[in-house]
């Protein structure tokens, strides 16, 4: 990730967006770049790393 501590959508530090969208002339260009969507949500690439962890690196809930 190149960005950490901005969201790419908007100005990334307060809003939560419904206008945010790949449409949107406040939307970054690379969402790949970028660890939040919004001042609160993941961008895709971070939910994967994220539920890439969850099914191979936690143990079996048995």
């Amino acid at each position: 990730f190149d960005v950490v501590s901005l969201g790419c959508c908007s100005t990334g530090l307060l809003e939560m967006g419904y206008l945010c969208n790949k449409l949107s002339p406040y939307t970054c260009e690379d969402a790949d770049k970028y660890v939040f969507w919004d001042a609160f949500h993941p961008t895709e690439k971070m939910n994967r790393i994220f539920a890439q962890h969850l099914v191979n690196d936690l143990p079996p809930l048995s």
